[in-house]
């Protein structure tokens, strides 16, 4: 074990465990608002990837090829190291079992050595599942606050590790829903909607970032206090923006600009759909000209293919698409750009559109019940439905056509983009919020010694 991961920066301050995706820009920012708080933090990473290099928050790391980046910042949990050599023991189990080197002394004897192998290793202390990796860490660090960063899938894994290995007492649980799928779709679904019910039952503090969250959770029984007490209100699942770094990213206003478009989610989800947007672009493609259309993070090959089959090359010309980006990358096209655009069926409160507002672009968005409430067509974006190409296609035109429209939301988005989404407002109260939850931690454990 290496001895400084093991430290904790701040001796007696409360301990945070995050659970989430450790690529995720979203996990970043949020856990990044606690930089300057003295808390002593550290990330359970799901098993998608690796946290960059650069991000000296320290991580539990449990994706197979991480290469054991065992290191001051850095932990490999799960899978252990011997996992591919139990794996080869269980294959080898199964064969004996079928029979199947009955005929071939050599091979027999390598398959029984295995299954030794096997029955050695179980003998270790080794989690034989990530919960299991999970309940390890907590039971060995033992946290002030478990904080889970989305539903899907965080909390429902953290649900399942808490349920079988009876984490209950340990931690302070925080359940954080964001927008999207998370609760505004999951819970039509007979497999998703016990699960969210359970983890609202379950948690001691939720969050969400928009209205209509909260007013579900409490409908199905969550209970105010776990909102109220404390509270963190509406807030983004990143944790807000800086404003002001944003604003200094542009100074030409969107009519003044190159006439560019910017996609930034030039994919298909059952939260978004690309294919009505193709189609509004080619609908209208002569009456927006002159322009360029950056369709970012086409990544599926579905998408690329009919982006190749209906743009004729005389349009793709000046349509390029592009893979994965960086936030940074993505976000210095918006700045330069007269119009964002991104549809969706379902969303909280998009940080495309927020991201918009503060890089001065025009954001065209569809009027989902979590989006019109903190914005108004016309004023702050441009209004249209995802499954509507007339509708899109109408949009553009006008967002491309009239400028002192566009220059008009411009304006108006640099009070708004401060209201709704600072991060210097969302920190203050981050800091305040988990060091009540850190002092409620303390209060129930010692009101369990005595």
């Amino acid at each position: 074990m290496n001895s400084e991961f093991d430290k904790d920066t701040y001796p007696g301050r409360p301990r945070i465990l995050f659970i989430g995706f450790p690529e995720s820009s979203h996990t970043h920012s949020w856990i990044d608002l606690l930089a300057d708080g003295a808390f002593n933090v550290r990330l359970f990473g799901l098993p998608s990837a690796e946290p960059p290099a650069g991000w000296q928050v320290k991580t539990y790391l449990t994706k197979a090829d991480n290469g054991r980046s065992d290191s001051a910042t850095r932990r490999t949990v799960f899978p252990p190291p011997e996992s591919s050599a139990v794996g080869l023991a269980m294959a080898a189990r199964s064969a004996l079992n079928r029979g199947a080197v009955n005929g071939v002394p050599i091979m027999r004897r390598i398959a029984e050595s295995c299954i030794g192998l096997t029955e050695f290793l179980a003998k270790g202390d080794h989690a034989a599942t990530i919960e299991g990796a999970l309940a390890a860490v907590i039971r060995e660090w033992k946290p002030d606050i478990i904080h889970t960063l989305g539903f899907d899938s965080a909390s429902y894994f953290y649900l399942r590790a808490r349920k079988e290995f009876k984490l209950e007492a340990i931690g302070r649980w925080v359940a954080q829903a964001r927008g999207g799928p998370d609760l505004a779709l999951q819970r039509y679904s007979p497999t998703y909607r016990p699960l969210i019910e359970e983890v609202l039952a379950n948690c001691d503090h939720f969050i969400a970032d928009n209205e209509p969250n909260y007013s579900y959770a409490l409908s199905v029984g969550l209970t105010q206090e776990k909102i109220s007490s404390p509270g963190m209100g509406v807030v983004s699942g990143a944790g807000g923006m800086d404003v002001e770094a944003m604003r200094g990213m542009w100074s030409l206003p969107p009519s003044k600009r190159e006439r560019v478009i910017v996609w930034p989610k030039a994919y298909e989800l059952y939260t978004s759909k690309a294919m009505p947007v193709f189609e509004a672009i080619l609908n209208v493609w002569d009456r927006i000209q002159p322009c360029r259309i950056e369709m970012l993070w086409m990544v599926q090959s579905d998408v690329q293919i009919w982006y190749e089959k209906l743009f004729p090359p005389h349009i793709r010309a000046h349509c390029p698409s592009f893979g994965r980006l960086s936030r940074e990358e993505t976000l210095q096209r918006v700045a330069s750009a007269r119009v964002m655009i991104a549809p969706s069926l379902s969303d909280g409160i998009p940080n495309t559109m927020m991201e918009a507002m503060a890089l001065g672009a025009a954001p065209l968005v569809s009027p989902l019940d979590t989006i019109t409430p903190v914005v108004k067509h016309q004023e702050n974006v441009y209004f249209a439905r995802n499954l509507y190409p007339d509708e899109l296609g109408e949009a553009l035109v006008r967002l491309m056509s009239d400028d002192d429209l566009v220059d008009r939301m411009a304006e108006n988005n640099l009070v708004r983009i401060q209201e709704l989404a600072d991060r210097r407002a969302v920190k203050k109260r981050a800091l305040v919020y988990y060091d009540e939850i850190a002092r409620q931690a303390c209060r129930i454990s010692q009101r369990s010694e005595i």
